[in-house]
């Protein structure tokens, strides 16, 4: 795959982060019991928006990212190649 260098991805994306999360994981993010995250869920009041696929709740991890506070932000390669060069101590080649 050919990509130009001034190429960004978002965060949750270069990290192979899933596209949603099912109640659980969401619940647990967001420090809250199941069985609170379900009665919230039930009575609107969760802290991002649900959506519902067959008999599951899923959450949009951008969706609950947000509620956690957390910028899914664009991430140029040429950043991340230069951190991954620095974490294995050739700091030396950061140009």
């Amino acid at each position: 795959m050919n990509r130009h260098r001034d190429e960004s991805v978002a965060f949750s994306a270069l990290f192979g982060l899933p596209a949603e999360v099912g109640m659980r994981m969401a619940a647990e993010a967001l420090s809250l019991g199941l069985s609170t995250a379900y009665k919230r869920a039930r009575s609107g009041e969760f802290p991002c928006p649900l959506r519902k696929v067959g008999r599951r709740y899923v959450v949009q991890l951008t969706d609950l990212m947000r509620a956690l506070g957390i910028q899914d932000v664009r991430v140029h390669y040429d950043d991340f190649e230069a951190g991954a060069r620095i974490a294995r101590g050739r700091s030396d080649t950061w140009c």
